[in-house]
């Protein structure tokens, strides 16, 4: 961490070299008019965005509330009718009655009320009257609303009467008819249960209060769902289809209010939910109600806000900064006049003394200071000048000898090629480069054909006569890139990088055939000259270059039994099997 730091510190002071005074204060007073300026604006910014946000909150949990406030209330007031209804004083004579006059009575009960059917069933379970004739005769002793009517006031949750529906006039969009259930026990005089006053409330009139919620919403394209205490969707997107369940839907029965954010159709909505708990004398069956807003129209004017204050923060940043450029001129100019007149003193037919400068006690200090040293520096001049004159001779000298060194060093003295120690230096380096970066790299193994006759034949002049030769027309074949060398006697090696097999072969037997082609003459006498080629690729499993050395001598070798006077690639499988056994 502390080597970290430390990089850190010297990367700074490296920027703040190449830095002018001025621009160093300017970018001080800048930075810091930013870091408080922005840091104002994003405070204020982020402080507005959350209220507005929680305003926009508090108004989706407002809309929730209502509506589901004026479902319980509507089921309230529905089910205190029934109830008062069952209980009317004139109606005790009809629950035993004629069914015809019983009939009459609800259906003056439907048309008062939003009841799409209602119906007496006596204690058996039979249908003794009901509104437009419809179940009348038949039993429903089956039915949950019978059955929980018989003891107490009953509200069932949402759901299809199909026996019903069927006796129900078609609709336009063939929607199918969802009913609301309230059951009431009748009762007599005495308090004897009679029989069971039942309702099914059409839960059209819940889909009609939420488009009249969502038609006043005030543009604000909110949308309104009813959902089941199971989480079913009862009015809304995705009619009949599971919104929320598992920990999710256990969390929102259980806060019972609350906002969360959530992703519906690909957008990310902000909603509010509110759980009914029922009204007076109405239980409730825990429908939960949810508004929801697209979050970019919801938190639009928080985002508009926010945007507006960091606007202002930025052109004060702006007017900040331009302000510390003018402070930052006044203050460093004199710095400026000085470090100018400070370059141009020893430049040709310049001055040789600083003008004095003034504006800060510390420009006055600094320019008294550099006068003083100047005229020290003009005394030690001239005693130096000399002893420049005599370094810099013995420095190119040197220089030159260690050139011619070298040089001696790395060739070899008869042909002007790379040795063999200079050569597998260089060669490390390609089959390094070659590993790394994947690329293709082949090494020749050249070798004079009968050179030993040669010599024996035409005596050893002629023989270095014939490797001069030889390496003359290596060098003029080969590229800049590649590499040549003499490693010992009549024996050449070529390092060719970027190459692939078929140019490797190709380069080979034109060197081959270039010797073959020519002849050497020593003094009157003319020389016949072939050579034997050895070619190897580099490949992933060299160890190093010696391998692939190696391996092209191994190459050498074969075409020398074979012939002579020809190239021949050794494989690299070969070598690894050799090495394998």
């Amino acid at each position: 961490m502390r080597t970290f730091l430390q990089r850190i510190t010297d990367h700074l002071h490296a920027i703040e070299d190449r830095l002018t005074v001025r621009t160093q204060i300017a970018a001080a007073v800048a930075a810091m008019s930013i870091v408080l300026v922005g840091t104002l604006a994003a405070g204020a910014a982020l402080i507005s965005y959350k209220r507005t946000a929680a305003l926009v909150e508090n108004s989706l949990a407002g809309i929730a509330s209502t509506t589901s406030g004026r479902l319980d209330r509507f089921m309230a007031t529905r089910q205190q009718e029934m109830k008062l209804f069952a209980e009317l004083q004139p109606m005790q004579h009809l629950w035993q009655g004629n069914p015809d006059e019983l009939r009459s009575a609800l259906e003056a009960l439907q048309h008062s009320f939003d009841f799409a059917w209602i119906g007496f069933a006596d204690i058996d379970g039979n249908v003794v009257a009901s509104t437009g004739g419809l179940l009348q005769g038949k039993s429903v002793t089956a039915r949950p609303w019978f059955k929980q009517g018989l003891e107490k006031i009953a509200v069932s949750d949402v759901h299809e009467a199909i026996l019903l529906a069927s006796l129900l006039t078609q609709r336009a969009n063939n929607e199918p008819y969802r009913f609301v259930d309230i059951a009431v026990p009748v009762r007599d005089a005495s308090g004897k249960v009679l029989g069971v006053l039942g309702g099914h409330l059409d839960w059209t009139w819940a889909s009609n209060l939420i488009k009249d919620a969502e038609a006043n919403d005030g543009n604000t394209d909110t949308r309104l769902t009813i959902l089941s205490k199971g989480g079913m969707v009862l009015v809304g997107p995705q009619k009949e289809t599971i919104r929320y369940g598992g920990d999710q839907l256990a969390d929102i029965l259980k806060a019972r209010d609350g906002t969360f954010r959530e992703t519906a159709d690909g957008q990310q909505m902000l909603t509010a939910f509110h759980v009914g708990h029922g009204y007076r004398d109405y239980q409730g069956l825990n429908w939960i109600v949810t508004a929801s807003q697209p979050a970019s129209v919801a938190l639009a004017a928080a985002m508009s806000s926010a945007q507006t204050i960091l606007a202002i923060g930025g052109v004060t940043a702006l007017i900040a900064l331009s302000l510390a450029v003018l402070v930052s001129r006044r203050i460093a100019g004199p710095i400026i006049a000085l470090t100018q007149e400070a370059d141009r003193i020893g430049r040709a037919h310049g001055p040789t003394m600083l003008a004095r400068q003034s504006g800060s006690v510390e420009v006055v200090q600094l320019s008294r200071a550099l006068r003083s040293l100047l005229r020290r520096i003009g005394h030690a001049e001239e005693r130096t000048k000399e002893a420049e004159l005599r370094a810099t001779e013995n420095a190119m000298q040197l220089q030159e000898d260690m050139l011619k060194l070298r040089h001696l060093a790395d060739t070899d003295f008869m042909t002007g090629l790379m040795n063999r120690r200079s050569f597998l230096a260089v060669a490390e380096d390609a089959v390094a480069f070659s590993r790394r970066y994947k690329r293709n790299m082949a090494t020749l193994m050249i070798d004079i054909d009968h050179f030993k006759k040669i010599n024996d034949t035409y005596g050893h002049a002629a023989g270095d006569d014939a490797i001069k030769r030889v390496a003359e027309i290596v060098s003029q074949s080969i590229r800049t890139t590649d590499k040549a060398a003499r490693f010992g006697g009549e024996e050449f090696v070529v390092l060719l990088r970027e190459i692939d097999q078929e140019t490797a072969i190709l380069l080979a037997d034109r060197i081959r055939s270039s010797i073959a082609s020519t002849t050497v003459r020593h003094g009157d006498t003319v020389i016949p000259l072939t050579v034997s080629v050895g070619l190897a690729l580099f490949d992933e499993a060299d160890r190093d270059v010696q391998d692939v050395i190696e391996r092209a001598d191994q190459g050498l070798y074969v075409a020398k039994k074979t012939g002579r006077n020809r190239t021949f690639l050794m494989p690299a499988e070969d070598q690894r099997a050799a090495r394998a056994a």
